[in-house]
């Protein structure tokens, strides 16, 4: 497995925008206002995923690919003000055609979901299908958020958010029974 570094992955070119190498990366890791991982296999064009992150890891956007190079999940986690912490705020998958071939575009996409969750307990989901009229849009509350918290990424914990970027489950919830 290698690791390229960026401002952002190009799904058409294969390959981080505005590449830089591993020293450089970790120089910028600090103070850049935008750097990027990409995880790739050695028998693999496309990525596992990608972070696209913010100084010091204040957020955290994981995109996740399929075997086309579309983006099929996307989590952000976000600094809030008066935690160190990242929270997992939204929550974005996309459906295309199953003859897809090459890598799609959102707007490509026959249908997305999209949450927003609020530390409060609260989320929207957003759910659009295309060629069909309405968009349903559904409101929760009284969610358990307590999964949705992260210590901020610090320089090489890729996999951390890369490999699980869902929340962990809530604790303290009975087992199955």
């Amino acid at each position: 497995m290698s690791y390229r570094y960026g401002r952002d992955w190009n799904i058409r070119l294969l390959q981080p925008i505005a590449e830089i190498d591993k020293q450089e990366a970790e120089r910028c890791f600090e103070t850049s206002p935008q750097l990027s991982v990409s995880r790739l296999r050695a028998d693999r064009a496309v990525p596992d995923y990608t972070l696209v992150m913010g100084a010091g890891g204040n957020h955290v956007r994981v995109r996740v690919y399929d075997d086309n190079g579309s983006i099929v999940e996307s989590f952000d986690w976000g600094q809030v003000s008066e935690s160190d912490k990242l929270f997992l705020m939204n929550y974005k998958v996309w459906v295309y055609a199953e003859d897809s071939s090459g890598p799609r575009t959102f707007s490509q996409s026959a249908a997305h979901k999209a949450w927003v969750f609020r530390q409060d307990g609260t989320a929207t989901c957003r759910e659009t299908i295309k060629g069909m009229p309405e968009v349903k849009i559904t409101h929760y509350r009284d969610l358990d958020t307590s999964g949705h918290w992260r210590e901020r990424p610090v320089w090489g914990d890729w996999d951390r958010f890369g490999e699980h970027p869902e929340p962990d489950p809530p604790t303290g919830l009975p087992g199955p029974g």
